[in-house]
């Protein structure tokens, strides 16, 4: 007789994940449509700020990236932000890779982990 694994949620509650992404949502001044992204709709979004659905790991570490806060904010509702440089440098690669030369590209990333190492080391202090 196989043993069955006790399940345990990645997140604390779906209507208290949905609060918290409404709140971190406007919080960055960005609507349902801008937070989308290819396999995340506007429409799946709502869903989830009222609680309906509970986003995969990986939707919700995109989510929390995207609205600059960490993922076990939106799920549990620890308060630990992002680096605003380390956002600001994700945001620069986006551009980069979308519409940048190679050596943009090369810069936007090595902007971003030097801003990630900093950000990484007044952590640990």
């Amino acid at each position: 007789m196989p043993i069955k694994r006790e399940r345990i949620p990645h997140v604390d509650d779906p209507l208290a994940v949905g609060k918290r992404l409404v709140g971190a949502r406007e919080a960055q001044g960005l609507s349902q449509r801008d937070l989308a992204f290819p396999g995340c709709s506007a429409a799946y979004i709502s869903r989830i700020e009222r609680g309906e659905r509970v986003p995969s790991l990986q939707v919700l570490r995109e989510l929390a990236a995207r609205c600059a806060v960490s993922e076990a904010h939106l799920a549990w509702g620890k308060r630990q932000r992002l680096d605003l440089d380390v956002v600001e440098r994700m945001r620069d690669v986006e551009a980069a890779a979308a519409s940048g030369s190679k050596a943009q590209r090369a810069a936007a990333y090595t902007a971003l982990a030097k801003a990630a190492n900093k950000a990484g080391r007044a952590l640990k202090a």
